[in-house]
C-alpha cells in the first residue's frame, strides 16, 4: 500500500523521471560529450586549458556518480521511504544539478579567453549544455534560472571573441537570445514532463480503483453464488420433504377412502363416520400445505395486497391461542395471553394476515414445546406507540445460533430429514415475515437452545398504503 501511494506521489514521480532522464536514457551521451570536449580542447588549444576541462571532468564525474547511488537508494526502496522526506530530497536534488552545470560550465567560460580555436569550441560545447538543460530539468521551472547565468555569460563572451567590432557584439547579442530561447524551451519541456507525470498519476489511481471495483465485484458475485447455492440446496430439501408431506395426508385420504368403500360395499357403515372425520382432517391439512406454497408464490410475485379493517386485537390474539389449545394439551403445554393495560386493542389493518401469523407463531411454538408454557403477550411499541407488539415465548427446544440468520429464509427447516419428528413445509416463518412487513411492521427472534425462543411480530396500529399521507384512521368505538 506504501508503495502504491508513493507511485501516485508527484514529488516521487517526478524524481524517478528526472533520474531515469539524466542518469539512465541520456547519460551516455552527456559523459561522451564532455569527455570528447575535454580531448578536443587538449589536442587543438594550445596551451594548458586542457586542464580546466579534466579538472571539472573529474569533479563532477565524482559528485555524479556519489549524488545518483544516493538518490537511487532512496527511490527504489519505497518501504524505506518517508513521504514528508520527499520535498527535501527534491531540493536536494535541483541544488546538485545545478551545481553540476555550474562546474561542467566554467571551462567554456574560461575557453572564452583562450587562443583559437578556444572561443569557438566553447561556443559549441556551451551550445551543447543548452540542449541539455532543455531536456532535463524536468524537476522546477525555476532550475532554468540558476543554471543559465554562466553557461549564458560563456556563450557570449566566445561569441565576442570570434569576431572584431560591430560583428562580435552582434554574435554576442544572438548568443544571448539562444540562452533566453533556451527558457522557453525548457518551460515547454517542464511542462510536459509534469503532464506525463499526471498522466502516470492518474492512470495508476484509475489502475488501483479498477482492482479495487474487481475484487469487489468478485467478493459479491462469490457471495451470491453461495447465496444461490444455498437457495439451491435449501429448495432441493423443500422439494424432498414436501413429497413426504403431501403424501402422508394423500395416503390417509387413500386409505380411509377405500376403506369407506369396502363398508358400502358390505353394508357395514359402523365406522364410516370416523373415516370420514379421518379424510376430511387429512384433507384440510393437505389444504393448509398447498395454501402455504400458494401464498410464498404470490409474494415472491409480489402479488400480495393488505386489506385493512377496524378489529380488536385481543379478539384476534384470544381467537389464535384458543386454536392450538388442543396441540399444546397433547403435549401437556400450557397456553397463556398478556394484555397490556396501556394496550390500544382498535386497530386499523388487516384482521386475516394478522390471524394467520399469529397461528403460525403460536402452532410452531406448540410443535417444539413439550412439558411447557407458551406466552402470547400484546403491548403496544415504537417511539410514538405506533406499532401493536406481539410476543409469542415458549419454553421449547430452542434454535441454534447459526439457524438464526436463516430462520425466515423460504423453504429453510432446522430439521430436514424425512425421519424428524415434527411436520412443517418450513415456509410458516418466511410467509408470517413477508405478511408483516406488508402489515408496516416486521418479525424478530431470539433464542437460545434448551431455553425456548422469542418470536416478536409487530404490525401497524393505522396501516397506511406505501406514497399514501398518513391520517387518523382508529375508529372510535361506541356504548350503549
Amino acid at each position: 500500500m506504501h508503495a502504491n501511494t508513493l507511485r501516485m506521489n508527484h514529488d516521487y514521480m517526478t524524481l524517478v523521471h528526472c533520474r531515469d532522464k539524466a542518469w539512465g536514457e541520456h547519460a551516455l551521451t552527456r559523459i561522451g560529450s564532455i569527455f570528447v570536449a575535454t580531448t578536443a580542447v587538449g589536442i587543438s588549444v594550445p596551451g594548458n586549458w586542457w586542464v580546466f576541462c579534466v579538472a571539472a571532468m573529474t569533479i563532477g564525474w565524482a559528485l555524479e556518480g556519489t549524488f545518483v547511488r544516493w538518490l537511487s537508494d532512496k527511490i527504489d526502496h519505497p518501504e524505506r521511504l518517508d513521504l514528508e522526506e520527499l520535498p527535501r530530497i527534491k531540493q536536494l536534488t535541483i541544488r546538485t544539478i545545478i551545481g553540476l552545470l555550474a562546474i561542467y560550465a566554467l571551462p567554456f567560460l574560461a575557453l572564452a579567453f583562450a587562443p583559437h580555436p578556444g572561443p569557438s569550441l566553447g561556443l559549441i560545447f556551451g551550445c551543447g549544455s543548452l540542449l541539455v538543460i532543455c531536456g532535463q530539468h524536468v524537476l522546477d521551472r525555476r532550475m532554468v534560472y540558476w543554471t543559465l547565468p554562466i553557461i549564458t555569460l560563456a556563450l557570449v563572451l566566445c561569441a565576442i571573441r570570434l569576431a572584431d567590432g560591430w560583428v562580435g557584439y552582434l554574435l554576442g547579442f544572438l548568443a544571448f537570445l539562444l540562452g533566453v530561447n533556451t527558457v522557453v524551451l525548457t518551460g515547454a519541456s517542464v511542462k510536459s514532463a509534469e503532464d506525463l507525470i499526471e498522466a502516470q498519476g492518474k492512470a495508476l489511481r484509475l489502475a488501483d480503483e479498477l482492482d479495487e471495483r474487481v475484487v469487489q465485484r468478485t467478493r459479491e458475485l462469490e457471495e451470491a453464488v453461495l447465496v444461490a447455492e444455498e437457495a439451491n440446496r435449501a429448495k432441493s430439501r423443500f422439494l424432498a420433504t414436501m413429497s413426504h408431506e403431501l403424501r402422508t395426508p394423500l395416503n390417509t385420504v387413500i386409505g380411509y377412502a377405500e376403506m369407506v368403500g369396502e363398508d358400502v360395499r358390505s353394508g357395514h357403515l359402523g365406522s364410516t363416520e370416523a373415516d370420514l372425520e379421518k379424510i376430511r382432517n387429512a384433507a384440510r391439512h393437505l389444504l393448509g400445505l398447498i395454501n402455504e406454497v400458494l401464498d410464498i408464490s404470490k409474494m415472491e410475485a409480489n402479488e400480495q395486497v393488505c386489506s385493512p379493517t377496524h378489529f380488536d386485537v385481543r379478539i384476534v390474539a384470544q381467537e389464535a391461542l384458543d386454536a392450538i389449545v388442543p396441540l399444546a394439551a397433547a403435549s401437556q403445554t400450557q397456553c397463556e395471553l398478556e394484555m397490556d393495560q396501556n394496550l390500544v386493542t382498535l386497530v386499523y389493518n388487516d384482521e386475516g394476515k394478522l390471524r394467520q401469523c399469529l397461528l403460525n407463531l403460536l402452532s410452531n411454538a406448540a410443535k417444539f414445546t413439550t412439558n411447557g408454557t407458551i406466552k402470547l403477550t400484546c403491548r403496544l411499541s415504537g417511539p410514538k406507540q405506533e406499532w401493536v407488539a406481539f410476543d409469542v415465548v415458549d419454553s421449547g427446544l430452542g434454535i441454534a445460533e447459526e439457524d438464526l440468520q436463516r430462520i425466515f429464509l423460504p423453504f429453510f427447516q432446522s430439521d430436514t430429514s424425512l425421519t424428524r419428528s415434527v411436520e412443517g413445509t418450513g415456509l410458516g416463518l418466511a410467509i408470517s415475515q413477508k405478511l408483516a412487513l406488508l402489515m408496516g411492521g416486521d418479525l424478530l427472534v431470539t433464542s437460545r437452545v434448551g431455553v425456548g425462543s422469542t418470536f416478536t411480530m409487530m404490525i401497524a396500529r393505522q396501516f397506511v398504503e406505501p406514497g399514501e399521507p398518513a391520517k387518523v384512521r382508529l375508529a372510535v368505538p361506541t356504548t350503549g
